[in-house]
């Protein structure tokens, strides 16, 4: 009942009422029985547990709106579409959700409010979003809204859309630089001179929109020299409260945490999420085998980004996508090896974070890998944003232009996966690839939907993700209080869980001292203890899958492709390593309870009776735990 309970609790959303008449509708008054104007075109849904109203058929301003939903870091999304009066006097209301208005329900700063007060970091980051925008708005002739100044506002270090304008005539970007040009004098003093060259050059017609965005890409990474960043990540793995087997997987590995035990060239560098499709025997192998591939290309690519003098943010991410490929090719190769059919087909979700030092020096870049419904959310200390976007019917409905999210999201296969790494050729995958800028202290979670159905980590964000910024919380703890939350309000899913914490401060030198017995113990992994038969029939089939797969269309440079095949050995050796080891050291522990359990399930199998065995709840739990698969086949016959 009180998870039941919980479920109900959702945070007031806040609609923007494109079209209202504002002197028909003052504050206080209802449009319709359902919405409830709070202020100007401010309107709450009083009955957010029935679908909004929709008209048979709408406008092409509509669908151009739900073709930009998929920008959802900026840009709002349809909510509901009101045809009010007559057929004479007809009048139409465009309600919008995830619109620049806070949690008080007031209208977020415009641009240019923000802009004045922001420090340089961020001035240049509000820029770079703007013109990162130009050229989606412009295939949907849109673009006439970021000329607007009422239209662009800011959320904490997010530019954000209030709604949009359809191009009358063609808009220009000399417009934009016409605008800026006249904030020139209000640039913070360390790039007040290259800001003001930039907005003259923009406002001259010098700079098109790629050689725009790479000028700034340029001058944070000069800002950046002088701005202290440290990054730490941690990371936990449960099977949840109805599972019998973790599919998850995650970088860094849930049972090794230290800052030490982790690659030099990756460590606070990297963050990933696997969610494995396909049951034990296939969701496991699928989610392993894509964090040791990624774990090893991007040793090789990452070290490339620091020498390589021609670096470039497009490169780095077709380079991550190409990565991405090669993984999908050597999951499909085992599932082709092993002739699986449909939903027999092993594969796994997706999301990474990564943060390069092009030319080897800071960066405050990241970029966002993704594939399937595993997600990444940025957490500040002003909100909370969800960067990713499933990949699901509902939202491929959605950003097509067929349909409202709410309507899609209705269907009965409106949570299935439309794609996820192995299921299918890279010819047939589209993984998408995001960079955005960080310009103040935040946390990056990237979690399984163990943790994000039911929206989860909305209702958690001011107990339990806020405070790991504002009281400076551990990391590892903070990993374990999200799964036992987790499994408090879903359960129903393995749960994983991966934070990166970004502070713009010098490291702090106790942060890292960590023993052993401050770590969480309580992660239930499926690598912590599998058996030794299970993982040399795997690797084997792995190894045979990397020997002949080959990536679709692309061009990864040959030291990157033959990292994985030089390193998979080590890796297999390393992994038998620790599973021995583990086994050694529980030996002793269990020396007496394992004899009791192994002459009783012995006994039980000579009189006939493996089932009767399998009864006592101290013989059943033992055998889970330690017997090889083939005996545990045995025991269930």
């Amino acid at each position: 009942m009180e998870n039941q309970a919980q479920a109900t609790i959702v945070e007031q959303q806040y609609l923007w009422a494109v079209g209202l008449d504002t002197e028909a509708f003052p504050p206080e008054s209802r449009i319709g029985d359902r919405y409830r104007v709070l202020s100007s075109q401010i309107v709450v849904d009083t009955d957010a547990f029935t679908l909004p109203e929709l008209p048979l058929e709408f406008q092409t301003y509509v669908v151009s709106y739900l073709k930009l939903s998929q920008l959802s870091l900026h840009l709002p999304r349809p909510y509901s579409l009101l045809l009010l009066g007559s057929e004479l006097n007809l009048s139409e209301i465009f309600l919008l959700e995830n619109v620049p208005i806070d949690r008080h329900g007031n209208l977020c700063p415009t641009l240019e409010e923000a802009w004045v007060a922001a420090p340089a970091l961020r001035q240049i980051n509000l820029l770079w979003q703007v013109l990162n925008l130009w050229q989606p708005l412009a295939e949907q002739n849109m673009t006439r809204t970021l000329i607007d100044p009422r239209l662009v506002r800011v959320d904490g270090m997010w530019v954000r859309l209030l709604e949009l304008q359809a191009d009358v005539v063609a808009v220009q970007l000399v417009q934009l630089g016409d605008i800026w040009l006249q904030w020139r004098d209000m640039a913070k003093p360390e790039i007040a001179e290259p800001i003001a060259e930039f907005f003259y050059g923009l406002a001259r017609g010098e700079y098109d929109i790629n050689k725009a965005i790479a000028y700034l890409d340029q001058l944070t990474l000069k800002v950046m020299q002088d701005q202290p960043l440290t990054v730490r990540i941690a990371s936990a793995s449960d099977v949840g409260m109805q599972r019998e087997h973790n599919e998850d997987a995650c970088y860094p590995d849930a049972k090794r945490q230290k800052r030490a035990e982790q690659a030099e060239g990756l460590r606070d560098r990297l963050a990933i999420v696997c969610d494995g499709l396909g049951g034990h025997d296939g969701g496991e192998i699928a989610s392993s085998l894509a964090i040791k591939t990624l774990e090893q290309q991007l040793k090789t690519l990452l070290n490339h980004a620091e020498t390589d003098p021609d670096f470039s943010a497009q490169g780095f991410m077709a380079q991550l996508e190409m990565v991405v490929r090669v993984v999908n090719n050597q999951i499909v190769a085992i599932n082709d090896q092993q002739q699986r059919q449909a939903q027999q087909r092993m594969g796994t979700t997706l999301v990474m974070a990564v943060m390069p030092r092009p030319h080897g020096k800071p960066s405050n870049e990241i970029y966002v890998v993704h594939v399937g419904d595993s997600r990444l959310y940025c957490v500040s200390r002003q909100n909370l944003r969800q960067v990713t976007l499933d990949d699901d019917v509902a939202t491929r409905e959605t950003t097509l232009g067929y349909n409202f999210y709410a309507y899609s999201s209705q269907r009965i296969d409106g949570g299935a996966l439309i794609q996820a790494l192995g299921t299918r050729g890279s010819d047939m995958l589209v993984p998408r690839v995001q960079r955005f800028f960080i310009d103040e202290d935040c946390l990056l979670l990237l979690c399984s939907d163990g943790l994000s159905d039911f929206d989860r980590v909305e209702q958690i964000y001011d107990d339990y993700l806020l405070p790991i910024l504002t009281e400076d919380r551990a990391l590892d703890r903070s990993c374990q209080a999200l799964i036992d939350k987790a499994n408090e309000l879903n359960g129903h899913d393995n749960i994983t869980v991966t934070l990166m914490r970004c502070r713009f401060a010098p490291p702090d030198p106790n942060e890292d001292m960590v023993s052993e017995s401050d770590l969480p113990t309580s992660i239930d992994s499926p690598q912590v203890e599998p058996d030794t038969e299970g993982i040399y029939a795997n690797h084997q089939d792995l190894a045979d899958a990397i020997a002949i797969a080959s990536p679709v269309n692309t061009e990864i440079p040959e030291e990157i492709e033959n990292n994985i095949s030089n390193n998979f050995n080590t890796d297999i050796s390393n992994d038998i390593s620790d599973i021995d080891s583990a086994k050694t050291e529980l030996a002793v522990t269990k020396q007496t309870n394992k004899a009791f359990i192994i002459i009783l399930v012995l006994v039980a199998l000579v009189l006939g009776s493996g089932l009767a065995a399998m009864q006592f709840p101290q013989a059943k739990d033992w055998v889970r735990q330690n017997l090889p698969t083939s005996v545990k086949k045995l025991m269930t016959r």
